[in-house]
């Protein structure tokens, strides 16, 4: 049987060919739309590609590679060490990554290309070259300007500052790569990974130095001016189980940007465990509406019935309100939006109404609707039993029916 720990591994093994394949999809065109020019070889390629005809995709991609006249030659390139990759022959892939980054620099195929040959080290177990990819080159060090010394008498030392508060701190500790440089056909001349290559590699790296790659991904979360590339390491550190990388997502939910916050706490309700609809429900009384909005949303998905009842309670603003009301329904909180009604307040009644028809309470809507006085509130749940057609609704409305 397969239990959530195990589900766990399995994803924390996979993140980074899921990320790869993120990361891929921003660069590469879809397969059905050929670009203008493309040579009948590519797109007979990309036909054996997509039936995994690998050995015929090969052999029609070196000819494509090798002619000088081909003018997608970097394409063919980067389609070339896909299919060998597919094919198992990963040295050959290897090795066609370092010629597209040799001939074609600049192209957007090296991109994808870059990520594929995270994944073939991973698979190679190559951890020296993840840890390169993962870490950025140190940033250069400005040389010390000389001015020419003032006569008279040096002028004081003003008092230091002390430093400002940052989110960061203590910062993580930056990891230098291995001493030893792999050969250029792993880590070319003048190697400058961008974060989402880091971000591949630490996911990577994930399963075999998680105490090192945490406050790195951490650091990334917390610190990147991208949203998009915060969020994706906030989806690696979410596909590890360990404790760490739990409370990390936590305090990334509660100290990180807008968007971060969003995508952290999107990750957060993934989680197993009792505590996380309290930690949802901590992070929700220090965000903003759109945070809340995902608290939501996340404890909705984990059917936290008690934790929506909460909000659902003590919520002022309406529209938030209302949606915990009828994410409460969906989470099948039917007890619960019953004893919330016999208190509601005319506003409040139609939200907890659309709740329990979302949740297909019959029994409660028609005890509701016997015990109603208001002629419109009831004339609303009479409709939403029609709607839901369910035997004992039917029941209860013919019985209406023959009582007229």
């Amino acid at each position: 049987m397969t239990t959530p720990n195990s589900q766990r591994r399995s994803w924390s093994v996979t993140a980074s060919a899921v990320l790869m394949l993120m990361f891929a999809l921003c660069a590469v065109p879809a397969r059905a739309s050929s670009e203008p020019g493309e040579s009948q070889r590519l797109e007979q390629a990309k036909d054996y590609i997509a039936d995994e005809q690998w050995t015929r995709a090969i052999a029609v991609l070196r000819a494509a590679a090798t002619d000088a006249k081909e003018r997608h030659r970097d394409e063919a390139l980067f389609w070339l060490a896909h299919s060998l990759h597919q094919a198992r022959d990963l040295g050959a892939a290897v090795e066609m990554i370092s010629e597209l980054e040799r001939q074609f620099p600049a192209s957007r195929w090296v991109k994808p290309a870059r990520s594929l040959r995270v994944e073939i080290a991973q698979k190679l177990r190559r951890n020296d070259v993840l840890w390169w990819a993962a870490t950025p080159p140190p940033a250069p060090v400005a040389p010390p300007v000389h001015r020419p010394r003032a006569s008279g008498p040096p002028a004081p030392t003003p008092p230091a500052r002390p430093a400002a508060p940052s989110r960061l701190s203590p910062r993580a500790p930056m990891i230098p790569p291995p001493a030893m440089r792999p050969p250029m056909v792993w880590i070319p001349e003048h190697w400058n990974p961008d974060t989402d290559l880091r971000i591949q590699a630490l996911g990577s790296l994930m399963t075999t130095d998680s105490a090192r790659v945490i406050p790195m991904l951490k650091e990334i979360a917390l610190g990147s001016n991208h949203p998009q590339e915060a969020s994706r390491a906030v989806f690696v550190l979410a596909q590890s189980g360990s404790p760490e990388a739990h409370s990390t997502v936590v305090e990334v939910a509660m100290h990180g940007s807008e968007s971060v916050r969003v995508a952290a706490v999107r990750e957060l309700g993934r989680f197993g465990g009792p505590k996380v609809p309290d930690e949802l429900l901590q992070v929700y009384g220090a965000g903003n509406t759109r945070v809340k909005y995902q608290v939501v949303n996340s404890l909705g998905e984990r059917a936290a019935t008690r934790a929506l009842l909460r909000i659902a309670e003590s919520e002022v603003n309406r529209p938030l309100r209302d949606t915990a009301i009828v994410t409460l329904g969906q989470a099948g909180g039917r007890e619960q939006l019953q004893r919330l009604y016999t208190r509601a307040t005319l506003e409040l009644k139609r939200p907890i109404i659309i709740g329990l028809f979302n949740a297909r309470a019959d029994d409660e809507l028609i005890r509701i609707a016997e015990r109603e006085t208001d002629a419109a509130i009831r004339r609303e749940i009479l409709a939403r039993l029609r709607l839901l057609g369910t035997p004992k609704a039917k029941q209860y409305l013919e019985k209406m029916q023959s009582s007229r």
